[in-house]
């Protein structure tokens, strides 16, 4: 094709360009697009001098396109999520997308909407209706904070209360001399100088290895007896205990041992151990 025929055709192209509405020009550049209606899409280029192209109407409910374009495909539509709070406003056509509003009782104060939120529930009334461009608006509760107070005042002075008496109780039971004298004088007379050899072993398995050290290391054994009766026993802490007691026992004597072992315990907060050894031996003196 020789420079003329070049010329007279460019100048075809341009007349057909200038005189079609499907015909545009890419900025700068002598290339011309086949422009479509909305709703279609382009199958094929130019097959009539006006510059028409073939087109294709986008799938109904599926494809949309909602502008002039040069483009051969359509524009899938879009989907309202009911998990995110969305349902349907408007349907996708082929020259529009669906349109998406937020469900009852959702609400999303954003222009371009992709998760609605729960509107919030009123406690104490509600001022403002929720929509679905707006949460909710709520009374104050002013009073509940009072309200709550004036339940919790009572059930904490309640329960000092009652933590103080038994603070109380057993203090007046467990430290009190004149409490712990009046026990012992409660004590029948031949209680006194009753003979404890043959209770120790009973005695013990009563008491924890912890417990009878306690008492004893309280009670006049020194560090190193309780060390040497520990280090001849070591596989067998049964032992342990019974000898341990059987030495004070010898080192204290015979007289008032029941009672000192009584006011013992009870000094260190053992009362019901004290009660069940009491018992135990009242038990075995009346039968």
């Amino acid at each position: 094709m020789n420079f003329q025929e070049k010329s007279l055709l460019s100048t075809a192209y341009e007349h057909q360009y200038r005189n079609s509405p499907y015909l545009t020009r890419e900025a700068n550049a002598n290339i011309i697009y086949n422009r479509v209606d909305e709703g279609t899409r382009k199958e094929g280029d130019c097959k009539s001098q006006e510059g028409k192209p073939d087109c294709a109407h986008c799938q109904e409910g599926e494809e949309f396109t909602d502008k002039e374009h040069f483009s051969d495909k359509c524009r899938r539509c879009g989907i309202c999520d009911g998990e995110q709070g969305l349902e349907v406003e408007r349907n996708c056509t082929p020259t529009q997308n669906t349109k998406c509003r937020c469900k009852p009782n959702f609400f999303c104060n954003v222009s371009e909407c992709e998760h609605c939120t729960p509107c919030t529930t009123c406690e104490h009334g509600i001022l403002e209706n929720c929509t679905p461009t707006s949460n909710t608006k709520c009374r104050e509760g002013s009073s509940s904070k009072f309200l709550w107070f004036c339940v919790l005042i009572p059930i904490l002075m309640s329960a000092l209360i009652c933590w103080w008496m038994l603070r109380w109780r057993r203090n007046k039971k467990n430290e009190d001399p004149g409490s712990i004298a009046s026990t012992t004088e409660m004590m029948p007379i031949n209680y006194a100088d009753i003979d404890l050899s043959k209770y120790i072993t009973s005695i013990v398995e009563q008491m924890t290895i912890t417990q009878v050290r306690e008492f004893v290391r309280k009670n006049g054994i020194n560090e190193a007896k309780i060390d040497e009766i520990k280090n001849d026993n070591l596989q067998d802490t049964a032992e342990q205990k019974v000898q341990l007691l059987r030495n004070w026992y010898q080192l204290h004597g015979r007289r008032d041992a029941y009672c000192n072992l009584i006011r013992g315990l009870r000094k260190a907060n053992l009362c019901a151990l004290a009660e069940r050894i009491q018992e135990m031996i009242q038990r075995d003196i009346t039968s």
